[in-house]
């Protein structure tokens, strides 16, 4: 009579084995390693992130905003071919989120695919015509081709929606700069002094020592 229960316990304790140690990993659900993830990229610890994410999205490969943040987390480590590709899934299952296609488009614009980041961040826009994101990088992939009025109507959108927003007064006082106006240059370049750190402070101060300026900041 005493061997169902020796049975029982034997099995208890199997179980127990199983769920504290070495194997728990597989009790996780694809939420749990998305969590898991989303702690390692915010703690800039990309290589677990994608390792994390990637767990979710063999338990759920439809997982639109994990494909999101490991695009995120590839940009991170400058691998924008598998970033573009993350990133496509997500709109993919996701074709409304403006937010992945101003991402796409960021990474785009890092392989210097100006013409298809164009595409994206105009999308992003359609989406949300309010983006000040969109609308800021949008501005600036139009100024380096040149279309100087058109970036800096971009930039006044962006500014519109976001006051403070200070990589659309950067970018804005790059192109009247290119432009060959240097007072309004001066007056956008001083107000994002104000509003951004000392990094781009001194990243600023070097490109007003350039015989011309060049250097946009996407976001």
């Amino acid at each position: 009579m005493k061997w169902p229960i020796l049975k029982l316990s034997f099995l208890l304790l199997a179980w127990g084995l199983i769920v504290n140690g070495c194997y728990s990993d597989y009790q996780l659900n694809a939420e749990d390693w998305f969590r898991k993830g989303l702690s390692s990229e915010n703690a800039k610890d990309y290589a677990n992130a994608i390792k994390a994410y990637t767990k979710a999205l063999e338990i759920d490969p439809c997982y639109a905003k994990v494909y999101q943040h490991r695009g995120s987390a590839w940009t991170q480590q400058n691998d924008y071919d598998q970033a573009i590709i993350d990133f496509t899934e997500a709109i993919r299952l996701n074709p409304h989120n403006a937010e992945i296609y101003n991402l796409r488009g960021m990474a785009l614009s890092n392989k210097n695919m100006n013409d298809l980041a164009m595409v994206d961040f105009t999308k992003a826009i359609e989406v949300n015509s309010c983006y000040a994101d969109a609308l800021n990088n949008r501005g600036v992939i139009l100024a380096r081709k040149g279309n100087y009025d058109q970036a800096i109507d971009d930039f006044n959108k962006a500014l519109e929606v976001d006051s403070f927003y200070a990589n659309a007064y950067y970018n804005r006082g790059v192109t009247w700069f290119n432009k060959g106006k240097l007072q309004q240059a001066l007056d956008d370049i001083g107000k994002a002094l104000n509003l951004r750190s000392e990094d781009l402070r001194n990243k600023m101060e070097e490109s007003l020592l350039e015989t011309r300026i060049n250097n946009f900041e996407i976001e």
